[in-house]
């Protein structure tokens, strides 16, 4: 099984994600301050053998490249981060469609009531691979730690 972390850098938190590529499967994504970060990334890599980090070009991404370095951790690949905040509104809203009313309301009005930094670290992700992964309704966004 290959598996794939995703991080989406931001200012003070990142998202994080963690993926099974043969199946196409995210199996946990979080949130996480720029401090923590790295001990959750050298935990998914003990457990789970970790193929590659994939992480967005922007906001901080050499602080992360940086700790993860510290910690003996080289297998990172950056990827272009335009738009993807932008994109993971809308794709939020495919993962956890909006019920009653909200359904006849377009996407481009509705604002996520979650922090977006994991979804961020989907689409970069998938911008990656080229290819659409499935998050399953029993995987929720948790904050680490």
């Amino acid at each position: 099984m290959t598996k794939l972390i995703s991080i989406d850098p931001g200012h003070k938190k990142c998202g994080i994600l963690l993926a099974d590529v043969k199946s196409r499967d995210v199996i946990d994504a979080r949130i996480s301050n720029l401090e923590n970060f790295s001990d959750l990334v050298c935990l998914w890599n003990e457990k789970y053998h970790i193929e590659k980090i994939i992480i967005g070009d922007g906001t901080n991404c050499k602080y992360l490249e940086a700790k993860l370095k510290e910690k003996k951790i080289n297998n990172i690949f950056f990827i272009d981060e335009r738009e993807s905040t932008l994109r993971a509104r809308f794709r939020y809203w495919e993962i956890w469609p909006p019920n009653f009313i909200f359904r006849f309301v377009p996407k481009e009005l509705l604002f996520p009531p979650e922090n977006l930094d994991a979804i961020v670290a989907l689409i970069l992700l998938e911008d990656f691979l080229n290819q659409r992964l499935n998050w399953s309704n029993k995987i929720k966004i948790k904050i680490w730690p």
